[in-house]
């Protein structure tokens, strides 16, 4: 099973009452590993997600991206991400003829216009 079944899979009140009881445990352990706080934190904040019934997908993701990829991360489409760079809303790198996209540059978009809904 990949992890996108495992945590599609998981329900909106056991993801919150598991933030709940990674929240109040200052050392959290994964198969005997104590986590990094950098760890917990993007498991508490996955969580978190999931209690609210938001969606989660998880990949690995290179430091740039094509414009699908970007799309994806913030859930618009193609063109919608074509016309960001185009209009300078969203800085580009070009790699010949592509437009490729910092996984930075694309994060801190979607964090200044957080999806509705």
């Amino acid at each position: 099973m990949s992890i996108d079944h495992i945590v599609s899979a998981l329900d909106s009140t056991v993801a919150a009452e598991l933030r709940t009881a990674l929240d109040a445990s200052p050392i959290v352990t994964l198969d005997g590993t104590v986590l990094s706080d950098p760890a917990r934190d993007a498991v508490l904040e996955l969580l978190t997600l999931l209690a609210d019934g938001q969606s989660v997908a998880l990949g690995a993701v290179a430091d740039l991206l094509t414009t699908s990829q970007a799309a994806e991360i913030l859930g618009v489409s193609d063109t919608y991400v074509r016309r960001l760079a185009d209009s300078g809303a969203l800085p580009i790198e070009m790699r010949g003829t592509h437009r490729r996209f910092r996984l930075s540059d694309v994060m801190a978009h979607r964090e200044k216009f957080p999806r509705r809904g």
